[in-house]
């Protein structure tokens, strides 16, 4: 019985790879008068191999096509170069807004501070290295540091120069001719000076700049503040009348506000005026003859 089914299994066998080698003939003839044209002997396995290897042939080129040449950006899903160039550029774009908007944020509290009183905010080293990649690194050349080398030396005197002659521009006005009743004093805090003046006396600006603060405290009442040019920053107190607005350019010595009695901490009329350079209150005497 079990021979009988290996003889079976033979024939099949033997059968199958007949019909699979078995020729055929494939002929192409014209229709009037079927005349032969083309003459090829096929079998079923010649069928198969040509049909694997155009199919072989098709696939290698397709992704030959798609790898090497510009249609791989055309895939579904797949960004193009331009794009890529595109989000690197909004992703730098970001970061500089992000440490732009943080730096505003410390300015802004600062400037709050000034007006209340309290105590300056100095962005920390690692404030300021979140604001940044840290895994970026550039590295120089030999050649990129003899050409820096020789360039600073070259340009260090007149950089000297720069940092001397940085104030030397700039000519402070009186804010209103009266006198010193409060000098200034850094230990107890008083980042100014108080002067007194006659009533609805017109207070001007010290140099020129734009109006960054213009508002009412409980504490010092009616206040205006200018951001000047090098980093200079005045600020007017306890004022009556408030004559500029948030965003208007003054020049030095254009009438600002009117001397006053307002604000908690006033005890009389008289301009409380502060003058800050990058952030540090100095003693207004050491730049205006009072």
């Amino acid at each position: 019985m079990i021979f009988a089914n290996i003889m079976q299994d033979k024939e099949r066998l033997n059968t199958f790879w007949k019909k699979l080698l078995h020729k055929y003939r494939f002929v192409i003839m014209t229709d009037d008068s079927f005349e032969e044209r083309l003459s090829v002997k096929l079998s079923r396995l010649n069928v198969v191999t040509f049909s694997g290897f155009v199919i072989f042939t098709c696939f290698f080129l397709t992704v030959l096509l798609i790898t090497s040449t510009p249609l791989k950006e055309y895939i579904p899903g797949k960004s193009n170069t331009q794009v890529k160039k595109e989000l690197i550029e909004l992703a730098i774009k970001s970061d500089s807004l992000e440490t732009k908007l943080y730096n505003r944020d410390v300015y802004l509290q600062n400037i709050n501070n000034i007006i209340t009183g309290g105590e300056l905010i100095t962005p920390s080293a690692s404030e300021a290295v979140q604001q940044t990649d840290g895994k970026i690194s550039f590295e120089k050349s030999k050649e990129d540091s003899i050409l820096r080398t020789a360039v600073e030396s070259e340009e260090k005197g007149s950089i000297i120069i720069k940092k001397n002659n940085s104030n030397d521009f700039l000519v402070f006005f009186s804010p209103v001719n009266g006198m010193i009743t409060d000098r200034f004093d850094n230990k107890t805090k008083h980042f100014g000076i108080d002067l007194v003046a006659k009533e609805k006396t017109r207070i001007s600006s010290v140099l020129e700049g734009t109006v960054v603060i213009s508002t009412w405290t409980s504490e010092t009442g009616y206040i205006i503040g200018i951001q000047h040019k090098n980093d200079y920053f005045s600020l007017y107190k306890h004022n009556s009348v408030l004559l500029k607005s948030v965003g208007d350019f003054v020049n030095a010595s254009d009438h600002i506000a009117i001397i006053g009695n307002s604000g908690e901490l006033s005890s009389g009329p008289h301009l409380h005026f502060e003058l800050w350079h990058q952030g540090t209150p100095v003693n207004p005497e050491n730049y205006i003859s009072f």
